[in-house]
């Protein structure tokens, strides 16, 4: 039996946590409200997204070896032979060394800690994708061989009304050269190489959605196995999520393609702020 280990960098949803039952755990990343420390899950995301709204000072830390010894020890004790430890890119977090210094201290050889060098509904695509060719019969360490061809078959795009957030938490990555241009310019930032990068670039925010959209669907092209995922943070953002949800709908070849909606845990709203919008899509 396989069970699965995230931290709350990827964005798992509620309905695949669902399916997996007591065989998934989410280590949750610490979040900093002011001096006051949580742990991601543990605290209601809206009443994370009230606090930032208002301009409180938030930061995140990553959870330490000894969250994810416990999470380990637990799984096995329950009786799973194999755990697949997927996390958010080492690019912009530590917490895959903290998941290895831990399954190295318990048992390393049934403790597969895997670098999906994504973030948020990125990484949770990746990681359903690998659940499925398992469902179907293949081996982990087999499926596991596969994921820079699943990484290339994940597209992840959003929206911020600031680079704020990502300049002050040193998350900016590839997108340093909008620095300065953000009231003149909507981003559409993406993930490359496992660091926020610059998708497109739409002069105002009204055609913002339009290329939002155009770039799904020349990615989404003659693929198979399509899913897509949308996200928003506050609920302030939910309106803006649904409309790019009801373009995508009417402009792309997605009839009975499975789709869902993810409210972005605390982890990643820090770092690109509470009027985040995003889509991320699966097709090979």
């Amino acid at each position: 039996m396989l069970a699965v280990v995230t931290d709350s960098g990827c964005g798992i949803t509620d309905g695949f946590a669902d399916e997996l039952g007591d065989s998934f755990l989410m280590v949750g990343m610490k979040v900093f409200l002011g001096t006051q420390e949580y742990e991601d899950g543990k605290i209601g995301k809206e009443k994370f997204y009230n606090h930032i709204l208002t301009g409180e000072n938030v930061s995140t830390s990553q959870p330490s070896p000894a969250d994810f010894e416990r999470a380990y020890r637990k799984l096995l004790k329950d009786g799973y032979d194999e755990i697949l430890s997927f996390h958010i890119s080492s690019k912009v977090s530590g917490t895959i060394n903290a998941a290895r210094i831990a399954a190295k201290s318990v048992e390393p050889s049934r403790i597969h800690v895997t670098d999906s060098m994504n973030i948020s509904a990125g990484a949770y695509l990746m990681l359903r994708r690998i659940m499925e060719y398992v469902r179907n019969g293949m081996p982990l360490k087999e499926a596991l061989k596969m994921i820079d061809t699943i990484r290339k078959n994940t597209l992840i795009l959003f929206t911020v009304s600031t680079l704020d957030y990502l300049i002050k938490n040193g998350r900016i990555g590839k997108a340093t050269g909008l620095v300065g241009s953000i009231l003149r310019l909507s981003p559409i930032l993406t993930v490359k190489g496992g660091e926020t990068a610059v998708s497109s670039i739409a002069r105002g925010r009204k055609r913002l959605i339009g290329k939002t959209v155009n770039i799904c669907k020349d990615f989404l092209r003659e693929k198979e196995h399509v899913r897509m995922v949308f996200a928003y943070s506050s609920s302030s953002t939910f309106k803006n999520m649904e409309k790019l949800k009801k373009v995508v709908n009417e402009n792309v070849e997605v009839r009975d393609v499975p789709q869902e909606t993810l409210k972005m845990w605390p982890t990643i709203a820090v770092h690109t702020g509470p009027t985040t919008i995003g889509i991320a899509c699966y097709g090979e």
